[in-house]
């Protein structure tokens, strides 16, 4: 052969493969009716193409089509406008067919119903691969998914790949989106479609993440009459205030709660989902124990029995913390119960040491109910002080307003301590013993409180008054009366037995009763307590023990709740000095008054 003729046949080659290999673009719509009769018969799938078809062989055997349109039935999902592209089988090519290997789906608009995807008869849509060659890919990239039936559940899909190579591999998808202004990544999602449509058990691994929160899931899943799914899950979150506003997803104290994590083994269906034996994170504290969600209610309800060595429930009592503002005041700001309500909870709580706010309780057994609009919270016991307690607090909405109830009973607690862990000073000592009950209603803790009724009772014994001695000042009075004023603070005034009772009506506490005894005096108070304004305008009158007289000497007790004064009262120390009690307005006679000795005569 000459060089003539093997460089025309080399030339005849490069051209046949740069022909091969340059895309063949179609105004015609041979190409495009061609695969749209494939899609139709193998996927059930409508496809027209408005654009241009583009072929080409070399280095795959490719597609690409342009302004596409494609179709599931009964309107259950239909993408709009962007490019298809896709791989051709050679086989089927070889014998005048286009079937695709893959499919690549990009800038398009896609409309979904939830409703119709259910009704779809997915047995047949998933029939075996072993009789049917299907394409081995999906892939997504910056279309847009629009749901006609579903609220806020709309994506904005970056890149989404969906593989199944055949029936004894596993669909596998991997990809990200955006959904409500967070990007999310889909990292790992394996399933069997073909077992789950025949009944059989499939594995599943799931996992997603996001800027805020990450799910992991591996277990077996199965549907049929009875769908159900089991394995070990781990949640977790940043904050769940942020994931309760991102994700619009309704939880007891949601906007209350920080970082949460909850891992164990778990089983679901249609009822209910259930950890038999859970780790629960709420930011540093861990707990222990089971719990599970109903979703046969109204709303779904959330029931758990947890444990824990250390708990800090300060985040959750956060709203009673806000009724009073910066300045000490009561709060005008309206009550929201709706906001830390959002769905069912019956939860119970052990500790052997939880603190709330400045209060820490060990060995406390305790229990949370949320319905809606209504919170209850109570205490079957704990240990405070030394002493116990117990108590229960209810918030619940009433005509646009918020009816608050309160009660309790405590005993055996050393009032020093208790205090001191207020930040207080310690100005009285002793075991301290009573209960209170309180209720209100209003639109904001101030209106509550101007509303307050209840009643408290308080009893200290073997105790000591700290930064006063009583005695001394008794002495001093008997002497000097006016001097006593002068020098009365500093010592201690040791007593056996100290009480106080407070009946509340419309936000005004009446001292009903009031005492201390000790071996060598008592003492009685009268006044109120005015719990709009946070003061007190009380009265102490002390006496020598059995004395009948008039008290020795007397103390107002008033001032505002953070900053009380007491102060001797001094017309009761006038009245003691015989010099100056003739200075007393009431002990001057009028001018034109006649004396007793006139008057005799």
């Amino acid at each position: 052969m000459s060089r003539r003729v093997i460089f025309l046949i080399a030339l005849i080659a490069l051209a046949l493969v740069g022909a091969a290999a340059a895309p063949w673009t179609f105004r015609e719509n041979g190409l495009s009716s061609a695969l749209s009769d494939h899609m139709k018969e193998r996927y059930g799938l409508d496809l027209t193409v408005d654009g241009r078809s583009t072929f080409a062989v070399l280095p795959i055997p490719r597609v690409k089509f342009e302004g596409v349109t494609v179709r599931f039935p009964d309107q259950a999902l239909e993408a709009r406008g962007g490019t298809l592209r896709g791989e051709i089988r050679i086989l089927p090519l070889l014998f005048g067919r286009i079937e695709l290997s893959d499919f690549d789906l990009s800038d398009s608009r896609i409309t979904a119903s939830a409703e119709a995807l259910r009704a779809v008869n997915w047995a047949d849509a998933f029939k075996s691969r072993s009789r049917t060659l299907h394409a081995r890919r999906l892939i997504l990239n910056r279309t847009s998914i629009r749901w006609t039936d579903l609220r806020d559940a709309d994506l904005d899909v970056e890149e989404l790949v969906i593989r199944w190579v055949g029936e004894d591999e596993p669909l596998t998808a991997y990809g990200n989106a955006t959904w409500r202004g967070v990007r999310v990544f889909l990292t790992e999602a394996t399933i069997h479609p073909d077992r789950l449509v025949s009944g059989t058990i499939s594995p599943l691994k799931l996992a997603l993440s996001s800027s805020g929160a990450r799910l992991n899931l591996e277990g077996e899943v199965q549907l049929g009459p009875n769908p159900s799914l089991t394995g070990e899950t781990s949640i977790e979150a940043r904050s769940i205030r942020d994931f309760t506003r991102w994700s619009g997803v309704k939880l007891p104290f949601g906007p209350l709660i920080q970082a949460f994590s909850i891992k164990g083994d778990f089983s679901m269906d249609h009822r209910r989902l259930s950890w038999p034996s859970v780790s629960i994170t709420l930011g540093e504290d861990n707990l222990e124990g089971t719990m599970s969600v109903r979703f046969d209610a109204k709303r779904p309800v959330i029931t758990g029995t947890l444990a824990a060595e250390d708990l800090d429930l300060t985040g959750l009592f956060a709203p009673f913390a806000q009724a009073r503002t910066s300045s000490g005041s009561w709060s005008e700001e309206t009550l929201d119960l709706a906001r830390v309500t959002g769905s069912d909870l019956d939860l119970r709580l052990s500790a052997a040491s939880a603190r709330l706010g400045k209060l820490r309780v060990e060995d406390m057994a305790a229990s949370v109910l949320v319905r809606p609009g209504e919170i209850e919270a109570s205490i079957g016991r704990a240990g405070f002080h030394d002493g116990s307690l117990k108590g229960r607090l209810s918030l619940v909405s009433v005509d646009g307003a918020t009816a608050f109830k309160s009660q309790g009973t405590f005993t055996g607690i050393e009032i020093a301590p208790f205090l001191s862990g207020m930040g207080e000073p310690r100005w009285i000592t002793g075991q301290a013993q009573g209960q209170f009950s309180f209720e209100g209603q209003g639109m904001n803790p101030a209106e509550v409180v101007r509303r307050a009724q209840g009643h408290s009772t308080i009893t200290i014994r073997k105790g000591e008054l700290v930064g006063i001695a009583l005695g001394d000042a008794l002495k001093r009075v008997e002497k000097h009366p006016l001097l006593a004023s002068l020098n009365w603070k500093g010592g201690r005034t040791p007593f056996e037995e100290a009480q106080a009772q407070i009946v509340v009506r419309n936000g005004v506490g009446e001292l009903v009763e009031g005492w201390l005894t000790s071996e060598d005096l008592t003492a009685q108070l009268r006044g109120e307590v005015l719990m709009a304004d946070r003061t007190l305008n009380l009265t102490a009158e002390v006496s020598s023990a059995g004395s009948r007289k008039i008290p020795a000497i007397a103390f107002d007790i008033d001032g505002e709740w953070d900053n009380i004064s007491v102060m001797p009262d001094a017309r009761s120390l006038i009245e003691r000095s015989g010099a100056a009690k003739p200075l007393l307005p009431a002990a001057r006679m009028p001018a034109d008054e006649p004396t007793s000795e006139a008057a005799a005569q």
